[in-house]
């Protein structure tokens, strides 16, 4: 290496111009580039070449269909599979995260015995062992499976003896069953058409989060709901608390705690009168009539009458019932009233279509109850765990870690948990990445699973299926006879399904195109559907929960954690939860009204107390909540998880009791809580800053009546100081592409999908809790959350916040080194090793979208594995922001070039555009008149621009990113309330 001052340095030095900005800069560390001299040879591969495999999502019940990209055999990205009629390309958040599963360093990587490492060989002796000892006195409990993986474990148990299954699932549907088993005589959950919906009822759903496919019901009620045509749906959520899914809805009623079903029943009261049809129902009904249950539901009877026009004026109706929110010792009745609702309205067999296709059910609260009963009785003498935390997501009043220590735990997992910690044997198991499966999660849908990659190196684990199959066969040489692995297992199964859809082809052809296609999919077949007489037999009482002492708790569940399953994932702890924009904790939501009452200010520690037990959150001022309730989301608080899901927040489900509804499912609500101020402030970290925009108009919204009266309502949203000239009127630039984007506030509902992709995509770091405290967050996409007007009718608009890729950027001309410029296709460029870390240009940034490495941030073995390997992977000392995925423009710009042709519209699918379930993002060349982006943003006809802007376009800073208005069917408490920078003590954060 030369001696002297290398060409960094002495930019570094001329364009700081002094010592204090030379310490912001870094030095170069020495590198060392070692090649693959000799390649792997026992399996064939080009590389760096992209490699896709079809298989199924298992973070959820939902099983969507995903395709993985691989490189060098090693999986680094996740998206929806274009082919599955349910996601259609699409994945949530958690489905993006699910490749830090496969590479979490908390995983197994032996097996244990008693907490010590022993050979795989040695734990296979002991599972044979103990399963000879138990003689049939066992009990499986695992997760349901609604593939060929229920059939295999009910064989494997006979196999070996006997015993009984269990399948674990804190969110079970079990009541909404029971309630269509009463109300329609069909044991299933039905398919929700919400795009043939004209106005949708929500009674406490979660549709948007963790109810039923949030992913399929995000685009299919985006349908439904968006503004097209100069019309709009409507949507009423109708619940005591704001989720999310809430969020979106055009009005809140604000209900008494678990009263949805009195709801319910009086808004069909009012239809049945009106259309006469359920003559049946005409008695029943008049005890709900809106009069009879305006007191104890909290709503005037006017309102309720009000409701019952809606449906009947603009429908068809989808009314929505379940979820934790509504989960009281009334939920099977309640249930039973949404679906009277439906009927009376006319949704039933319109928007609520029942198949023939049984729902795979979870053993319900009751089964447990029986099963810790037997555990503690010794009538079990080997309990097998397989991929479940029941220690954490149980109450700890079931007494269920305890009983644990009566029998034998066998525990079948990939990742570390509280229930692998107590248990006894722990054999690791391969995750879904690694191993074979299929799922039948609705009508006409069969997903194959397989593996994408070989087991990561790092850890000596094997699929669980195989693992059964060898101590079944070592207890009974006969089990499983014709099999040698679950790969023969499934191949049978499938070889079944060949002959039942009419394939006649080999089955190794069928076998390939049911890889190559993620599986087998067909039209879903629907059957016509009755209410039942005996419905009038269910009777709803007053639950008196607002009225009585304490205030009612409401466990909800998380968008990014679930019950919990999500936390040892670092980017779901990373994303801010999009409602409250908190990171790695737990909150606890309480209205500002009644924190007032009470001498609680927002953001201080309390501790909340049931008869059940205590815990300490931090209070969070939240409008959308009865005045008589608290809420706490599910999913932190664990102990034995893993190092980023340990010590994080709490667990609510220490504070709930040990009860069970009609169905036999667990109540949520029920439970009253007391406050004690413990501290006025606490460490708990949000990246919102402020909720109000402050008359900045950054996330804008518009009405129906506005946009259908335009002459009414002349208001000129974008105000531009024409000063530097277009960069399009410079030689050479735009020709024949100028990338752009288009996000639509209308459709966009907040679910940080495309904020966890654009992580997986772009090898961004994870830095924590303390330096998120500080700013110095690494997301390259933010979702913002703005709220307008106060109180009761209050509304929230999300809007995601990248890059603008400016023509006239503010951070290009203060760049001393050029290491940021414009490039001729309209990207705002970085040349990483010219960077030398003076930060002017996150200074100049309007935006606040860059990012600086405050130092070689580390992604510990084998997250490394993970990384995206046609992206750099930045050092310290170096700004980085959104690239508009410049490694997929250059891809699809280099396979057009060997067809010898440009681009086509839509060839260019940025990470965040792909996952987007709702179909918010469009990408594409601004310069191409014709394509999706164009159309979209109508930049060149001015006069047609009613909802399209440019956020901060007074600054001329000419942004490559155009947005949406979102789109109300109503003004919102005043409607753009903070336009002139209100800063009242009555706004929800400061």
């Amino acid at each position: 290496m030369k001696k002297g001052l290398s060409r960094r340095n002495l930019f570094k030095y001329m364009g700081v111009g002094g010592a204090t900005a030379v310490v912001a800069g870094c030095e170069k560390s020495s590198e060392k580039l070692i090649p693959m001299l000799v390649p792997p040879t026992d399996y064939e591969y080009t590389p760096h070449t992209a490699y896709k495999y079809m298989t199924t999502c298992r973070e959820c019940d939902s099983a969507c269909g995903m395709m993985v990209t691989t490189r060098e055999h090693r999986a680094q990205k996740a998206e929806g599979n274009p082919n599955h009629p349910v996601n259609q390309g699409a994945l949530c958040a958690r489905g993006q995260a699910s490749l830090q599963t496969l590479y979490n360093p908390n995983r197994h990587a032996h097996p244990l015995a008693d907490g010590k490492q022993i050979p795989w060989e040695e734990g296979m002796q002991q599972f044979s062992a103990i399963i000879k000892a138990a003689s049939g006195a066992i009990a499986y409990l695992g997760k349901p499976a609604s593939g060929s993986e229920g059939d295999f474990v009910d064989e494997w148990l006979q196999a070996a003896g006997g015993g009984q299954r269990f399948k674990f699932n804190l969110l079970t549907q079990k009541s909404q069953i029971e309630a269509n088993k009463i109300a329609f005589d069909h044991a299933n959950v039905p398919e929700y058409a919400f795009e043939k919906a004209g106005v949708v009822f929500n009674f406490s759903t979660d549709f948007l989060e963790n109810w039923g496919n949030p992913v399929e019901n995000a685009r299919r009620f985006t349908d439904m709901h968006v503004y097209k045509n100069g019309r709009k749906n409507k949507f009423i959520h109708i619940s005591p608390q704001v989720s999310l899914t809430g969020a979106k809805a055009d009005r809140w009623i604000v209900i008494n705690p678990g009263t949805e079903g009195l709801v319910a029943l009086a808004i069909a009261s009012v239809i049945q009168k009106e259309n006469g049809t359920y003559k049946f129902l005409k008695k029943y009904l008049q005890a709900y009539s809106p009069e009879k249950v305006a007191e104890a539901t909290g709503v005037s009877a006017e309102t309720l009458s009000e409701l019952a026009i809606d449906a009947m004026e603009h429908g068809p109706l989808l009314a929505l019932g379940g979820g934790n929110v509504s989960a009281t010792d009334q939920s099977v009745e309640t249930l039973v009233g949404v679906n009277i609702l439906n009927a009376v309205s006319g949704a039933l067999n319109k928007t609520v279509l029942f198949s023939d296709q049984t729902t795979t059910e979870s053993s319900t609260h009751q089964d447990l109850t029986q099963l810790i009963s037997d555990l503690n009785g010794g009538k079990i003498k080997l309990l097998i765990v397989d991929d479940s935390n029941p220690v954490y997501a149980l109450p700890p009043s079931m007494g269920f870690l305890q009983a644990l220590k009566k029998t034998f735990v066998v525990s079948l997992a990939s990742q570390k948990s509280e229930t692998t910690h107590t248990a006894n044997l722990v054999l690791p198991a391969l995750t879904a990445y690694e191993s074979w499966g299929d799922a039948f999660p609705r009508n006409g849908v069969r997903s194959i699973q397989q593996p994408v990659m070989s087991t990561v190196n790092m850890f000596d684990a094997r699929a669980r299926e195989d693992i059964l199959l060898s101590v079944a066969q070592n207890v009974n040489k006969k089990a499983f006879s014709e099999n040698s692995s679950y790969l023969d297992y499934l191949q049978n199964i499938w070889q079944k399904i060949q002959r039942k859809v009419g394939d006649r082809r080999k089955f190794d052809s069928f076998w390939i195109s049911v890889l190559e296609n993620g599986g087998i999919f067909e039209k879903p077949k629907f059957i016509r559907a009755s209410l039942n007489r005996r419905v009038a037999s269910v009777k709803l009482n007053d639950p008196g929960m607002a009225s009585s002492d304490g205030l009612t708790l409401f466990p909800t569940t998380s968008l990014l954690l679930g019950d919990g399953g999500g936390a040892n994932k670092p980017w779901l702890q990373e994303v801010p939860d999009p409602m409250s924009q908190i990171v790695w904790d737990s909150w606890m939501e309480i209205n500002p009204d009644t924190a007032q009452k009470l001498g609680i200010n927002d953001r201080a520690i309390v501790e909340i107390s049931t008869q059940y037990g205590s815990v300490q959150a931090t209070a969070y001022y939240h409008f959308g909540i009865h005045r008589n309730a608290i809420a706490i989301p599910m999913g932190q608080g664990h102990q034995h998880s893993g190092d980023v899901a340990d010590g994080f927040g709490i667990n609510v489900m220490e504070l709930l009791q040990d009860q069970m509804d009609k169905a036999g499912s667990l109540v949520f609500v029920g439970a009253k809580a007391k406050l004690k101020l413990i501290n006025e402030k606490s460490y708990t970290v949000n990246t919102d800053g402020n909720a109000r925009q402050l008359g900045r108009d950054i996330s804008a919204a518009t009405t129906v009546e506005e946009l259908n009266n335009p002459e009414k309502h002349s208001s000129e949203h974008n105000r531009p100081v024409e000063f530097y000239p277009d960069r399009s009127e410079t030689a050479g630039y735009y020709k024949p592409y100028r990338w752009g984007m288009t996000i639509d506030l209308d459709r966009c509902n907040g679910c940080s999908a495309c904020v966890v992709a654009c992580y997986a995509e772009n090898n961004l770091p994870v830095v924590g809790k303390v330096r998120t405290a500080i700013g110095r967050e690494m997301s390259w996409i933010r979702m913002e959350r703005y709220i307008e007007g106060y109180g009761d009718d209050f509304e929230t608009r999300f809007s995601p916040m990248l890059c603008q890729h400016c023509g006239n950027a503010g951070c290009e001309t203060v760049c001393p080194v050029y290491a940021t410029y414009h490039n001729p296709e309209g990207l705002n460029a970085m040349v990483y090793n010219r960077c030398v870390g003076t930060r002017y240009c996150s200074n100049n940034c309007a935006y606040k979208v860059r990012r600086f490495n405050w130092f070689n941030y580390e992604f510990p073995a084998p997250l490394d594995q993970q990384l995206n390997t046609t992206i750099t992977t930045r050092e310290v000392g170096v700004m980085e922001k959104c690239t508009f995925c410049v490694q997929r423009i250059k891809d699809a710009k280099y396979d057009a070039k060997n067809l010898g042709r440009d681009l086509e519209d839509g060839e260019v699918v940025t990470a965040c555009q792909q996952t987007c379930p709702t179909k918010a993002i469009t990408f594409g060349n601004l310069m191409d008149s014709e394509s999706k982006v164009a159309k979209n943003a109508l930049r060149d006809n001015p006069a047609k621009r009613d909802r399209q802007y440019e956020v901060l376009a007074e600054l001329n800073y000419k942004p490559a990113v155009t947005y949406l208005k979102k789109v109300n069917t109503r003004e919102v408490n005043g409607h753009d309330s903070d336009n002139h920078g209100s800063h009242e003590q009555e706004q929800a954060h400061s």
